[in-house]
Parts: structure tokens; sequence; C-alpha cells
């Protein structure tokens, strides 16, 4: 009788050949990384958003900052200087192409005084 691989077990195998041991990783800072994290805000993609061919608020609901997000005429809008750029928003979009966009947060450039 031969012992019969299935094609799971064969690849398996075989990726297994060519994998690197992870080496362990080293401890992290949490106040290490709130200082190099680049600030974000959250951006909503309209064309992508279910709040416009339908009732959604899911992203407004569970936002955590008060005043980051609201609605106008049943679409979410996020308020820039309230955002904290947290990312639940991103996280709760039920679209199937997530509307919410988290883009690093632009700073604003001095203007030149004469």
């Amino acid at each position: 009788m031969s012992d019969a691989v299935s094609r799971r077990g064969f690849f398996s195998a075989f990726a297994r050949t060519f994998q690197k041991k992870a080496a362990p990783a080293p401890p992290v800072d949490p106040t290490a990384v709130a200082e190099s994290a680049t600030p974000r805000t959250a951006i909503i993609q309209g064309r992508f958003c279910i709040a416009l061919t339908s009732f959604c608020a899911a992203c407004v609901e569970r936002c955590p900052v008060p005043g980051a997000m609201s609605r106008d005429r049943g679409l979410p809008m996020v308020h820039a200087d309230v955002c904290t750029g947290c990312g639940i928003c991103h996280d709760v979009c039920p679209a199937p192409r997530n509307a919410v966009l988290m883009l690093p947060r632009r700073t604003p450039t001095p203007t030149p005084t004469a």
C-alpha cells in the first residue's frame, strides 16, 4: 500500500523549505511609536459611500471624537481640524470598496510676511 499525499500536504511541505524562521520582534516603546507616527485624517470618498444611494451612518455613529464627523444631507462629513486620525471610521465602513481614506494630515504652510 502506497502512502498517498494530498496536493495541500505536498505544497505545504514544499513551502516549508523556503520559509525563513521569523526572529522575535523587539519590544516596542508606545511613546516612540506615537511620536514617529505621521498624524492622519479621514477623507470620505463620496462615490464609494453607501449613504449616496441609501441610508448609512456607521462611520458617524462610531466616531469616538465628538464633532469630528457629522452628516450633511445624509452624507458623512469629516471635520479635519477635529479629526484625530484614529481610523475607526475606516475600520467600520461597510461599503464594498471602503469609502473612508486615511491620509497624512497636511501641515499649514507659513504665509510669507512682507
